[in-house]
C-alpha cells in the first residue's frame, strides 16, 4: 500500500542514510532527554514534580516509537544493485507510528504547563479536557489525512487545512491566553522563560504543519527529496516541542520552587534574582 510518500519513491544511498540518521538522532535525543528529566526531578519542589514526570513519559514514548519508525524504514526498503537505489521491498513504511506517538504526547504536552500556572482547581480539569481532547482530535484527523498524501494530496491538505486546523487553533488560543496571563504573576526569571516557551510553542507546532504539507507541494512534494525534507522537519519539531519545551518548563518550575523557598543546590543566584524581581 502506497499510502505514505516514502513508499511511492526510491532513495539514493545518501537519501536513505539521511532519513535513517535523522531518525536515529531523534530517538537518541529523546533517550537522552529521558535521563535528563529523571535526574532533574529533584531540582523542583514536590508540587511541580508531576510536570517532570509527564516529560519522562513523553521522552520514553517518543524514543521508543521513533526507534520503531527507524526499524520500519530499514525493513521496508532494500538496495537494488542494478539501479543503485533503495526501493520498496515486501514490507511498507508507515507514518502511523508517528501519529501513535503524538496521540500519547500531544495531550500531555498541552496540559503539563498547567503545573506551573496559577489555575483555580475548579477550572483545572475543564482546561485539561479541552486542551487534551482538542489535541487528540487534531492528531486523529491528521492521521486520516495522511492516507491521502499520495493518491489525493489535495484531499490530505483539506483534512489538515480545514478539519485538523480547527482544534489546533482552539487549543493554541487557550494555551496562549493562559501562559500570557502567567507573565503578570510569575517571578522574574520564570516569566522570562515563559515568554520563551510561548514563542517556542508557536514555532515548533507550526513547523509540524509545514512538514505535514510537504507532500502537497506540487511536483516537489512527490519526490524522495520531499520525503527527506519532511523527516528532518518532523524530527526538528519533535526535539523543539518535547525536549526543549520540557527543559524550559523545568526552568520555570525551578524558578518558582526557589522563589517559594525550596532549597536547590547551585541555584543561589536564581534565588537572589527572584527576590530582587
Amino acid at each position: 500500500m502506497l499510502w505514505n510518500l516514502e513508499n511511492a519513491v526510491s532513495f539514493s544511498p545518501l537519501q536513505f542514510d539521511l532519513i535513517s540518521n535523522v531518525l536515529t538522532i531523534g530517538y537518541a535525543a529523546h533517550f537522552a532527554g529521558l535521563a535528563y528529566f529523571i535526574l532533574s526531578r529533584k531540582n523542583v519542589a514536590p508540587r511541580y514534580r508531576a510536570m517532570t514526570s509527564m516529560s519522562v513519559v513523553v521522552m520514553l514514548s517518543a524514543a521508543l516509537l521513533l526507534l520503531r519508525l527507524d526499524l520500519s524504514f530499514g525493513e521496508a526498503f532494500v538496495y537494488d544493485p542494478q539501479t543503485q537505489m533503495y526501493v520498496l521491498g515486501e514490507a511498507t513504511y508507515s507514518h502511523g507510528y508517528r501519529y501513535l506517538n503524538w496521540l500519547i504526547d500531544v495531550p500531555l504536552l498541552l496540559t503539563q504547563s498547567f503545573f506551573v500556572l496559577n489555575i483555580a482547581k475548579r477550572d483545572l480539569w475543564g482546561y485539561r479536557f479541552k486542551l487534551g481532547g482538542a489535541g487528540a482530535l487534531m492528531v486523529v484527523l491528521g492521521y486520516v489525512g495522511q492516507f491521502y498524501e499520495v493518491v489525493d494530496p489535495l484531499g490530505a491538505l483539506l483534512w489538515w487545512g480545514i478539519a485538523a486546523t480547527i482544534p489546533f487553533i482552539y487549543f493554541t488560543a487557550i494555551f496562549w491566553r493562559l501562559t500570557g496571563e502567567s507573565l503578570s504573576y510569575l517571578p522574574g526569571q520564570a516569566a522570562t522563560t515563559m515568554r520563551q516557551i510561548r514563542y517556542l510553542f508557536l514555532f515548533s507546532w507550526n513547523l509540524y504543519i509545514v512538514a505535514y504539507v510537504v507532500p502537497m507541494l506540487g511536483d516537489f512534494g512527490q519526490t524522495a527529496e520531499a520525503a527527506v525534507t519532511r523527516t528532518y522537519l518532523f524530527t526538528i519539531a519533535d526535539v523543539l516541542s518535547k525536549i526543549i519545551y520540557g527543559i524550559l518548563l523545568g526552568k520555570v518550575a525551578t524558578a518558582r520552587s526557589v522563589a517559594e523557598g525550596f532549597e536547590v543546590d547551585g541555584y543561589e543566584w536564581l534565588k537572589d534574582d527572584e527576590l530582587k524581581g
